[in-house]
């Protein structure tokens, strides 16, 4: 019975134990993108040379349509975002509105000498029909994009879509 137990312990130590980390950062066009797997969810540092708002997207297609979009500004230093689909050019809406939600977590940010910089943990997986499925070492696309204006309506100065792959390490 001792030799079971402590092979349940081990096994759960080991699974416990066993997520995945890898990181990396990718930059365009004055952005930033960098990111940490944790378990099941992605930790991510996003940054751009910019008092407006800051935005990551996730795409299968080098295309601003059908893309995951998440926007960032800070406001009288509170970080704020949204999780947002894009339906059509120009028609970014909200996954809430759709039926899905904001998946965004642990958010936090400053904006400081004309630099704007956010952390957040998205899932891997929400389950949400609006959200970017992340894939270990597929390749897609990831839009960089930042603005001069905090207001999330205001279109973007800079977007750039950078080919992608969401690399594991162990």
């Amino acid at each position: 019975m001792r030799q079971l137990e402590f092979g349940i312990i081990m096994l759960l130590l080991i699974v416990s134990g066993s997520h995945t980390e890898a990181q990396n950062t990718t930059a365009a066009g004055g952005n930033s993108f960098n990111y940490t797997i944790q378990g099941d969810s992605l930790a991510c540092t996003l940054e751009a040379k910019t008092n407006g708002w800051i935005g990551v997207g996730f795409n299968d297609k080098n295309s601003i349509v059908n893309s995951d979009l998440l926007l960032f500004n800070i406001i009288d230093g509170i970080a704020f975002s949204t999780d947002l689909y894009v339906k059509g050019v120009g028609n970014p809406q909200k996954d809430s509105v759709l039926g899905g939600a904001n998946t965004i977590r642990k958010l936090n940010g400053i904006e400081k000498d004309g630099i704007t910089n956010v952390k957040f943990t998205i899932p891997l997986r929400s389950g949400d029909p609006f959200d970017f499925e992340h894939r270990f070492n597929a390749p897609y696309w990831l839009i960089l994009a930042y603005s001069v204006e905090d207001d999330f309506s205001h279109h973007s100065r800079v977007r750039n879509h950078v080919p992608f792959k969401l690399e594991v390490s162990k």
